[in-house]
C-alpha cells in the first residue's frame, strides 16, 4: 500500500516518530530507523530523507504481525509505503483508520508542515485594509493522540492523557 503527498512541505523526520509513536500506544514493539542515502545536497535544495519504521505485535500462540512502514522522499513530495507481512484483523484496521486515515487528515490539516526555504517562498501580496480578528491562543497538542486541546486543559479531551 502506498500513498504519494505533494503540495505540503512537512517535517518528515517529525512525521516519522509520530508514526512510530503511533504503533507504540497501540501496544507495539516499533522502532524507527533512518536509512542512509547517496544524495550529495546542493545548496537551495531541499534534503532528501528515507526513514524506516518496523513494528511488530505479539499474540496468542506465538502468532506474530509485522508491518513495516516507509517514508521516503523530500519535503514537498514524499511517499509513505507500507509493506506487510503476517498481518492480521488489528493491524489492518490500525494501518487503514489509524495510519492513513489520521495521519493523513493531520497532513492536509498542516500538522507537520514546516516553513518553506527563503528560495521557495512565494512573494508576499499587498492585503487590502482590513478588520484584524483577535489572534487566539494556542492550545496543547496531546503528544498521545495529537489533539489540539484548549488552553490550560491538564488532561487530554480526546484520549485522557496528562498534558504537560
Amino acid at each position: 500500500m502506498q500513498k504519494t503527498y505533494t503540495g505540503r512541505y512537512v517535517n518528515i523526520p517529525l512525521l516519522a516518530q509520530e508514526i512510530n509513536n503511533l504503533f507504540l500506544s497501540e501496544g507495539w514493539e516499533s522502532q524507527v530507523m533512518q536509512l542512509t542515502t547517496p544524495m550529495m545536497m546542493q545548496p537551495g535544495m531541499p534534503q532528501y530523507y528515507d526513514y524506516e519504521i518496523r513494528a511488530m505485535k505479539k499474540g496468542h500462540f506465538h502468532h506474530v504481525e509485522n508491518v513495516i512502514v516507509r517514508l521516503r522522499g523530500y519535503p514537498n513530495e514524499f511517499s509513505i509505503i507500507v509493506e506487510e507481512e503476517h498481518i492480521g484483523p488489528l493491524g489492518r484496521e490500525l494501518i487503514n483508520h489509524r495510519l492513513f486515515g489520521t495521519i493523513d487528515k493531520q497532513i492536509t490539516d498542516g500538522m507537520y508542515d514546516m516553513p518553506l526555504p527563503m528560495q521557495q517562498q512565494p512573494m508576499p501580496t499587498p492585503q487590502q485594509p482590513m478588520s484584524q480578528p483577535m489572534a487566539q491562543t494556542a492550545g496543547i497538542r496531546c503528544s498521545q493522540c495529537g489533539y489540539q486541546n484548549p488552553p490550560g486543559a491538564k488532561f487530554c479531551l480526546n484520549c485522557g492523557t496528562k498534558l504537560f
